[in-house]
């Protein structure tokens, strides 16, 4: 049963998710400090509380707990709080002290709740909305009462696997010839197109790679390009590895950006023959039946403002289709959602649907319906308040998403990039990509100290190169918060740069990044790309113009969204995208 439950107003947690937690024997530590029979709970209370907690940060408070009967543990206490600096961070947690850290003997706060997360994504520990707690499942019993190290094993396989994210990643590596990076999984993991399930473009990170000839700028991108659903994959893939399940291997990747082609080796997994046994058995065969897969309310949205009404929507999607026999049409979705004051649109419920089937959830789609090959294991949708309003990005969005007819939905996730400012690197990249590889343009990202953020042009886009047709276009692109005012640095900063083009001197700007553009260009412009611009931008791109005698625009991200899906089909040419140089705001 999925049912809905009122509960006390209270701090929304993250679960469904888990970064940088991967040691199998510290979750299987993390289970048993649950089991009040199991050793290392005893453990816990005579030797590592004592000894890594202080009284003053809750040394006492923490034992009480663990010798309570039934064992029910608050959140705060599992997780305990951060220090500022990291540097003076003390043990005040129940798991910071179960689990070893890297440096110190105990863990930070932030690891000690991806190890809350795991636990409970995987029906070890289940969570009462009612105070904030946790206990331990039956599941999580039978893990600590293992008595050999193949019984223990087959637990924390089943367990993993049940967990639908796990079950995508080990499908999606299934024929053994297959080798994934991570940026590769994670951009077929979780509600693409939205805050907290964003990656990095495969074929971005290919041609930075290649274009550089730097050591440890090239280990740089490796180790920092990494977006939520890049490390939820790696994360994954690393206790998938740990079991045995899949292997790290290399995987050589040729790309075409910007119409060139480019060619790095990256780190990627592959499945083990043990792992294709292990699917195979779980998906159901002669002698097994399919396992039953675990999902929370939290685990349908992760980031943003709307981030309960999301989960909400897509609990009571799962929930119509299951009461309605595990088949449902599109239509009887969406009433079924107005019955709970939810209306969106049915392009919006399909992409939900996608969203499943990216989760790990067994979905067969046709053009009017949803049928739910799965069995899904019984969880509660809490209700501590009203959360059927939207915000105003995310209607903008759906409005959005109805007229996409040939650009991926995944593009959406650039209306969040563009107002977090935290993001800038990543919008900057996905924004090109939108560029080179949705409208047809040359060019590539380059961003970095001295240099504009990219650089477009056309290349015999009209049969025959012609000085006169072609042209380049210098980008600097913006992620801001609260609408963007084209300050007056930044103005300067773009007359810079057409200067810079125009004279062409390395004395003036070593870097040399105009020797990107062809040699056959004469034809420049500027364009601005942010999520919405506010104040007199014509007059401030006007100005631009009147000192550089080069015309620009600024372009909003939804006007950039609409205007790569008329060129996708071809509804709109790489002629009509000059005629938008006419220093205004798009």
């Amino acid at each position: 049963m999925i049912d809905i439950v009122k509960t006390p107003s209270k701090d929304t947690r993250a679960f469904g998710w888990v970064q940088d937690a991967s040691n199998i024997n510290s979750l299987c530590d993390v289970v048993a400090l649950f089991d009040s029979e199991s050793d290392f709970h005893n453990r816990l209370i005579s030797e590592l509380i004592p000894n890594l907690v202080s009284e003053i940060d809750g040394k006492s408070k923490m034992i009480d707990a663990l010798n309570s009967k039934p064992l029910s543990l608050k959140y705060k206490l599992l997780t305990g709080t951060s220090f500022t600096p990291r540097a003076t961070s003390r043990c005040n947690g129940i798991i910071q002290a179960a689990v070893k850290g890297q440096k110190r003997p105990f863990l930070g706060d932030w690891p000690a709740d991806n190890y809350v997360r795991w636990a409970h994504a995987v029906g070890f520990i289940k969570y009462n909305y009612a105070d904030d707690s946790f206990s331990i499942t039956q599941n999580g019993l039978k893990l600590t009462h293992s008595t050999t190290p193949a019984e223990k094993e087959t637990i924390l396989i089943d367990a993993i696997l049940s967990y639908p994210p796990a079950y995508r990643i080990l499908s999606l590596l299934k024929n053994p010839d297959t080798r994934l990076t991570k940026f590769e999984l994670g951009e077929n993991l979780g509600f693409n197109g939205e805050e907290g399930f964003i990656c990095y473009p495969v074929r971005s990170i290919v041609a930075a790679l290649a274009e550089s000839n730097d050591a440890n700028e090239r280990a740089k991108i490796r180790s920092d390009w990494e977006s939520s659903s890049d490390k939820y994959a790696r994360t994954i893939s690393q206790w998938l590895g740990h079991l045995g399940l899949v292997n790290n291997c290399k995987k050589d990747v040729t790309v075409e950006y910007g119409h060139n082609l480019y060619s790095a080796s990256l780190g990627a997994f592959c499945i083990t023959p043990k792992g294709e046994r292990v699917l195979r058995n779980f998906d159901g065969n002669s002698k097994h039946s399919k396992t039953e897969k675990i999902v929370s309310y939290e685990i349908f949205a992760t980031k943003g403002s709307d981030r309960e009404y999301l989960r909400l929507r897509r609990s009571l999607i799962i929930k119509c289709i299951v009461e309605n026999k595990n088949k449902a049409t599109y239509e009887e979705i969406q009433k079924f959602l107005k019955t709970h004051n939810i209306d969106d649109s049915i392009e919006t419920i399909k992409d939900d649907v996608l969203g499943f089937i990216n989760l790990g959830l067994n979905i067969v789609v046709s053009s009017d319906s949803a049928f739910l090959n799965d069995k899904i294991a019984d969880f509660y949708i809490p209700l501590y308040k009203d959360l059927t309003s939207k915000s105003e990005l995310s209607k903008e969005k759906d409005e959005i998403r109805k007229q996409l007819k040939n650009l991926s939905h995944d593009y959406l996730s650039l209306m969040d990039l563009a107002f977090d400012p935290k993001q800038n690197r990543l919008f900057e990249i996905k924004a090109m990509d939108l560029f080179l590889n949705e409208c047809g343009f040359y060019g590539r990202h380059l961003g970095g100290a001295n240099k504009p953020d990219g650089v477009l042009y056309t290349e015999e886009t009209y049969s025959i190169k012609s000085e006169n047709k072609n042209y380049g276009i210098i980008v600097d692109m913006k992620a801001y918060s609260g609408g963007y005012n084209l300050p007056i640095g930044q103005q300067d900063e773009m007359k810079r740069y057409i200067s810079n083009n125009q004279k062409r001197d390395e004395k003036i700007n070593p870097t040399k990044w105009w020797n990107e553009f062809p040699n056959y260009l004469n034809k420049f412009y500027f364009m601005f790309v942010s999520g919405t611009f506010k104040g007199e931008i014509a007059d401030k791109l006007n100005k631009i113009y009147l000192e550089t005698k080069t015309s620009g625009v600024a372009m909003q991200i939804i006007s950039a969204l609409l205007i790569a899906d008329k060129m996708k089909s071809n509804e709109m040419t790489l002629k009509d995208f000059e005629n938008i140089f006419c220093n205004k705001a798009l």
